[in-house]
């Protein structure tokens, strides 16, 4: 059993992964921003509420035994704590999928065709927000993963990532099962 936590900024490709990888292994995605979206505007305290309803959802699918995938920035070292937390009381293997946009142009394109999607506010769809947000962040979001860990570059096509990520998280499966 698995708790794969996508990892990564706005615009990275995470939820376009996620929502792909979910169909292939017809496992539950929880996205943290649709748990946002509802408490948002109710509560000055969303961000923090919707990571801990986010994993504790995952905690109860892991319980009955059923592999998750966890769609959030993970950009906080205390947040990949808590999911480790959860994997290690549920008997899952955590393991993390970053995703990373290497090319600023497709990149801020990303970013920028959000806002015709009428997103919530606190979605980001404006690069020169996000860029200021990022550089606040940036220094916290580079802390160690003991977790396995996979990165990768979201500018390649979609059935490319799928193909690779499905690949090591067989071998993961692999190797946690023989080990």
């Amino acid at each position: 059993m698995m708790l794969v936590a996508l990892k990564g900024f706005a615009g990275s490709g995470k939820s376009t992964l996620g929502r792909a990888l979910g169909r292939e292994l017809g496992w539950p995605v929880i996205d943290k921003d649709d748990i946002k979206d509802v408490l948002d505007g109710h509560t000055p305290e969303a961000n923090r509420l919707s990571y801990d309803i986010m994993l504790n959802v995952a905690r109860r699918q892991l319980l009955q035994g059923t592999s998750v995938i966890c769609d959030s920035p993970l950009n906080f070292r205390t947040l990949y704590e808590a999911a480790e937390r959860v994997a290690s009381e549920t008997g899952a293997l955590l393991v993390v999928i970053q995703c990373c946009c290497p090319d600023e142009d497709v990149w801020s394109e990303r970013i920028n065709a959000r806002k015709s999607l009428g997103l919530p506010s606190h979605h980001q769809t404006d690069w020169g927000s996000f860029q200021e947000y990022r550089q606040r962040v940036l220094p916290q979001t580079s802390y160690p993963i003991t977790s396995p860990h996979l990165a990768l570059e979201t500018t390649r096509p979609l059935e490319e990532l799928v193909a690779e990520a499905l690949a090591w998280l067989q071998a993961q499966s692999d190797r946690d099962a023989s080990g």
